[in-house]
């Protein structure tokens, strides 16, 4: 009875620190989303464009695995915690895809 009570003490406390965990990265994804890169660049626009919103990238390359060229920015968010957002653009210079990685990892695993 006493190793069923343990492991179910166990499950619980497992459970409610995963909860936690989740909560965190929801608030601190959270607190980019007011980011001018990451609230007003849509996909279709051109680099032009996204330069006239974000400002001037932190890097730029051209991609390897995936089609184009790539921009990262470093963005900080309410939390102050410096975070790495990509905008990667096509051969025409429009934006083809945008989330919270840096360049070289999308470029790693591009989807």
């Amino acid at each position: 009875m006493k190793c069923i009570k343990s492991v179910v003490t166990g499950v619980a406390l497992g459970a409610m620190a995963l909860s936690l965990a989740a909560c965190t990265a929801y608030d601190r994804a959270s607190s980019y989303v007011t980011e001018p890169v990451v609230k007003d660049v849509k996909v279709g626009m051109t680099k032009q464009q996204v330069i006239s919103i974000a400002g001037k990238p932190a890097t730029e390359i051209t991609m390897v695995n995936a089609r184009g060229t790539c921009s990262t920015y470093l963005i900080t968010g309410s939390q102050n915690v410096p975070q790495n957002y990509f905008v990667s653009y096509d051969e025409t210079g429009k934006v083809l895809n945008k989330g919270y990685q840096s360049c070289a990892d999308y470029d790693k695993n591009p989807q």
